[in-house]
């Protein structure tokens, strides 16, 4: 059982025991799977629910969550809730707690929503160097292989395309985040996995994913658009992200906008690819931050199949990033 999340449901139970505007009792459990359950009673009613424990929620995580089909069964607890986070959960009709004791709990037969309580107290924006840009670039690395995480810090910082200097502080920033431990062949290994992949995925939307766009483009032919898989991307320079990834990957969605990862520049890409330059384009066209592929693709990594169809904040983007976590990434984000 991750520490983490209990010291998070705990907290946050707490919290709503403390409340003078809440009056009920909780025990949790944990069941067979390794899942946290609780139940609620209030008054003369007994409410079960599975935890799905988060340190923050955003708004463009909640797709996913709502896409769930045990969802009515499911409460989201979190240390911290975003304003158009809680809109979109009581949208979905999606029971939550929040770290400061504010619940919201859309039962058939007891409807309760108290959002009065002020924030928590935190222990301060985490401004690591685990999740600038260059931070976000190297654990992208350690999530795609945790074998980086035994390699020395120089053949890291040979391996990443980075400086020593950046390897040795944000290996310290992750360890002083508890995401690291010993591994027991030397070197480290991954810990709190899932909550680490959703900080790098939130970061990596506002922090570095704006900083490596090349620029959008179209088709100068637009039936090409309708025919955009026979584009022949160039294998190990470019490849797809986003929709038209996770259509390659699960067969599901339609893409609307076409984004891709290219070591390629502008000229070239208008070339080889008979593209043209649209401030309002449908093709998003993003630097390649990442020096680990595993094989002949033009396909970027699920992961970042993943987090883009997260943050895009779509139902049907988030079913397909859903498919992908089943598919692909849960074996080793458990």
């Amino acid at each position: 059982m991750n520490e983490e999340k209990l010291k998070i449901t705990y907290g946050a139970l707490d919290a709503l025991d403390s409340s003078p505007h809440f009056s009920g009792l909780w025990k949790y459990v944990v069941n067979d799977e390794k899942r946290i359950e609780i139940n609620l009673y209030i008054r003369d009613k007994t409410l079960k629910y599975t935890v799905e424990a988060r340190s923050e929620l955003r708004a463009n995580q909640v797709p996913l969550l709502s896409s769930r089909t045990d969802i009515g069964q499911t409460i989201v607890i979190a240390n911290k809730i975003t304003k158009d986070a809680k809109d979109q959960l009581v949208l979905n009709k999606i029971a939550y707690i929040e770290g400061n004791g504010n619940i919201y709990l859309p039962n058939d037969d007891m409807y309760i929503w108290l959002d009065s309580n002020k924030p928590a107290p935190t222990s301060g924006k985490i401004s690591s160097r685990a999740f600038t840009k260059t931070g976000l670039k190297v654990v992208f690395h350690f999530l795609l292989n945790e074998a980086f995480l035994r390699m020395s810090y120089r053949q890291i910082a040979e391996e990443v395309g980075t400086s020593l200097g950046n390897v040795t502080n944000i290996l310290k920033a992750l360890k002083s985040l508890g995401y690291l431990s010993a591994h027991p062949e030397g070197g480290y290994q991954l810990k709190q996995k899932n909550q680490l992949l959703d900080k790098w995925i939130d970061a990596y939307e506002h922090e570095l994913k704006p900083s490596i766009e090349i620029g959008r483009f179209r088709y100068k032919n637009e039936n090409d658009y309708l025919n955009w898989k026979r584009t022949p991307l160039e294998s190990q320079k470019s490849y797809w992200g986003g929709e038209p990834g996770g259509h390659l990957q699960t067969g599901l969605l339609k893409p609307t906008e076409l984004t891709v990862y290219t070591t390629e520049n502008r000229d070239n890409l208008k070339e080889h690819y008979s593209w043209e330059l649209d401030a309002e384009g449908y093709i998003r066209v993003y630097r390649k931050f990442w020096n680990y592929d595993r094989q002949k693709s033009t396909i970027a990594p699920a992961i970042l199949l993943y987090a883009d169809l997260l943050n895009s904040g779509t139902e049907k983007n988030a079913e397909a990033a859903n498919r992908i976590f089943d598919d692909v990434l849960r074996q080793h984000f458990q």
